[in-house]
């Protein structure tokens, strides 16, 4: 299973990704050569935001010959149709004929772990689910409407006037957004001020009428000081931070007109005070090829700290045993590919995140409009190993890197192979994060069924069981998988 991208499907344009070979989740090779829904990355998050999950890819027709986006549409965009980002973060693990960069992980020398207690020893509160997802949903939101200046200004309690200009002089109409990769690199706190500030890496793709853009960039994050974590939203439609209300400029720029309070310098909530565009290079799809796997032979990024955090996990709930919780990752897995190969993703419902399902459906589509079909036949899971536990107020995360094999190959119309092979097996590893609302205990469910009521898993298209009309996507109610990252851009 690999690459989950998430997708927004029925307005895509163009396909952003320069690929060969996929398994389940896509498999296409990122722009980057390597990457992750994540979402990359990615990922993050933990469905709650109107799609549903975490890694993340957003997208999706921002208007028709770059007229103005008013409000109603805007808001349209965000909550129906554009947060495909990704747990995906991940749109692959190899190197591509097309790839604008490669990962520079050097496998012997890991990057060192993130250091957060600058933003969480003032902020205990700080969830890193919660601001990587709204980093994914802030960037497809400000990418797709950078060419109209009129509705970037929407986005100003959480973009600076210097990074919207920046935006609007980037070029024309952005239709979709893939994030591939997307991860914390450095977490400050100014001692005089207060201020805190984050430092994010986001690789991209960005496809444009006139073709696709792979893009990697720095994002500044800052956020004035006595400034808290707030709840996660279910939606996000970009209010005024102050008092929720859709956001409007008042007679005094950097102000509510409802609340009159001003916004500037991230008095509410994180706002983005800087840009960094360090690539930016056209690159061209293909879904057909075999290119070599990358990261295999890397060794896992194991977080000191992961033994500790999960032992205390498994003291408040004694349900969470490492045994359970692999039980339930080859549940996933297996049922994931199964579901892969038939084309039919319903099953797979309830199992992973809304944003995850919505990029296995993009990439199906995909695969059927250009008359292919990939396939990952006697899919197999070797070994499992912890990489991380994280825990905050509102998420419990853990990410295991999985060891696993199968046949990957693609398919043509008349059903030539046109990529991978139906005789040799391809070995590959990658980060699978799970993560479950951290108020939630209770035994991890290894079939399919219904974490809370206990009957056949049945999911509607909002994401609730049929039975009970519980929520189960999200993590309400049992671990699900929100992201998957590959080995040569996992950070840790």
């Amino acid at each position: 299973m690999n690459k989950l991208v998430l997708a927004l499907g029925a307005f895509v344009l163009v396909m952003l990704c320069g690929l060969a070979d996929a398994r389940p989740g896509g498999g296409q090779s990122f722009s980057s050569g390597h990457s992750s829904s994540s979402g990359g990355s990615h990922s993050s998050g933990g469905g709650f935001h109107s799609s549903g999950g975490t890694y993340h890819s957003g997208g999706g027709s921002s208007g028709g010959g770059g007229s103005p986006i008013d409000s109603g549409t805007l808001i349209a965009l965000l909550v129906a149709g554009g947060f495909v980002l990704l747990v995906i973060l991940l749109l692959s693990s190899r190197a591509s004929t097309h790839a604008a960069w490669n990962s520079s992980r050097v496998k012997d020398a890991p990057p060192p772990p993130l250091d957060l207690t600058p933003i969480t020893a003032y902020d205990p509160d700080f969830s890193r689910a919660v601001f990587e997802d709204f980093v994914y949903q802030l960037y497809s939101a400000a990418q797709r409407v950078r060419h109209d200046p009129n509705t970037l200004v929407r986005l100003a309690p959480y973009l600076s006037a210097e990074t919207r200009d920046q935006l609007a002089q980037r070029g024309p109409q952005i239709e979709q957004v893939v994030i591939g990769s997307l991860w914390i690199m450095d977490a400050s706190r100014d001692a005089a001020d207060g201020e805190s500030r984050l430092i994010v890496g986001i690789e991209a793709n960005l496809g444009r009428r006139d073709g696709t853009l792979a893009v990697k960039e720095r994002w500044a994050f800052m956020r004035a000081a006595g400034v808290r974590t707030k709840a996660p939203e279910r939606t996000r439609t970009w209010p005024c931070p102050n008092c929720g209300a859709p956001w409007q400029a008042g007679a005094t720029p950097g102000t509510c007109s409802y609340c009159q309070a001003s916004v500037d310098g991230g008095r509410f909530d994180w706002m983005v005070d800087r840009i960094v565009v360090e690539a930016e290079t056209p690159v061209g799809p293909t879904l057909t090829g075999t290119v070599e796997e990358i990261g295999n032979d890397y060794p896992t990024l194991r977080d000191p700290n992961a033994q500790t955090l999960l032992m205390q996990l498994r003291q408040q709930d004694p349900n969470v045993t490492w045994e359970a919780l692999m039980a339930h990752v080859q549940m996933i897995y297996t049922r994931l590919n199964q579901a892969w190969n038939a084309q039919d993703l319903t099953p797979v419902r309830g199992l992973v995140t809304a944003s995850l399902l919505s990029y296995l459906v993009f990439w199906i589509d995909e695969y059927r409009r250009q008359h292919l079909a990939n396939k990952l036949e006697n899919a197999t899971v070797k070994h499992i190993s912890l990489a991380r536990v994280t825990r905050d107020r509102f998420y419990d995360a853990i990410t295991v890197r999985v060891y696993a094999m199968g046949f990957d190959f693609t398919l043509d119309g008349k059903g030539k192979v046109v990529g991978g092979s139906k005789t040799v097996n391809r070995e590959y590893t990658e980060y699978w994060t799970l993560l479950r609302s951290s108020t939630r205990r209770g035994p991890i469910v290894n079939e399919p069924r219904c974490p809370n009521c206990g009957a056949p898993l049945a999911i509607s298209d909002v994401g609730a069981c049929t039975h009970c009309g519980s929520e189960v996507e999200n993590g309400s109610f049992d671990w699900v998988l929100s992201k998957i990252e590959q080995d040569d851009v996992y950070r840790g």
